[in-house]
């Protein structure tokens, strides 16, 4: 029986066997269809066989995203998948395409000020929440950096944040679950504020609310956690 490894290394190179067949596909695309290709196209050329075509998507995604003024947001996110620079669209007049080109390159100090100050605010439509956080989390030193930010992103997130939106601040804010005769630190109580305030996360037949509080060491009670934030 092959091992998992082996079975992905056979998946891998039969991905990069289809693509000189599949990339012909996006350059007759009809302009509907195209960004659906370029997506399929990029994730496919991720296969390490496949670093030496990168380029030439690269030029031909570049082309599309030219031609359509509309939906410019999820063009240049295929670009920066690719290792194309962005940056020049840090400065651009729409706060998404500007915060767009900031998930592209974290390590620029202007795209960390773009992303710090969009965690505050409910993410533009054509980004996801999760894809906000996740890159505030990188680039912030510390919870407390980002506390007033995550503040607001938590009272209003809905349960389903668990995972991969209230939930990820949580477990940034306590690295270590709390316990009994430990003290919270103000930013770990200003966000604790914030959760009692959401009425979306304490259903007790939640499980998934369930789990971030116990993973932190906080009891999923309103009532106890309203006392912790003092």
């Amino acid at each position: 029986m092959k091992q998992v490894a082996d079975v992905r290394g056979d998946l891998a190179d039969a991905v990069a066997q289809a693509y000189p067949v599949v990339f012909p596909l996006l350059a007759t695309s009809p302009p509907d269809r195209a960004l659906f290709r370029a997506e399929n196209l990029v994730a496919i050329v991720r296969v390490p066989a496949l670093v030496g075509r990168r380029e030439e998507l690269a030029n031909l995604v570049s082309t599309w995203a030219e031609r359509d003024s509309v939906r410019q947001t999820p063009w240049l996110a295929c670009l920066g998948q690719l290792g194309v620079d962005l940056r020049d669209r840090l400065t651009d007049p729409d706060p998404a395409v500007r915060l767009r080109a900031a998930l592209a390159h974290e390590d620029d100090p202007r795209s960390r000020e773009l992303i710090l100050a969009a965690l505050a605010e409910p993410p533009p439509p054509t980004l996801h929440q999760f894809q906000i956080v996740a890159a505030a989390i990188r680039v912030a030193a510390d919870f407390d950096e980002i506390a007033t930010a995550a503040c607001r992103m938590a009272s209003r997130d809905s349960w389903a944040g668990a995972g991969d939106g209230w939930g990820m601040l949580v477990r940034f804010a306590f690295p270590e679950p709390y316990g009994k005769g430990r003290s919270l630190t103000e930013p770990q109580r200003a966000l604790l504020r914030a959760l009692v305030t959401n009425d979306e996360l304490w259903d007790p037949m939640n499980g998934n609310c369930l789990l971030v509080f116990k993973q932190a060491g906080l009891p999923h009670d309103r009532s106890m956690c309203r006392r912790l934030a003092g």
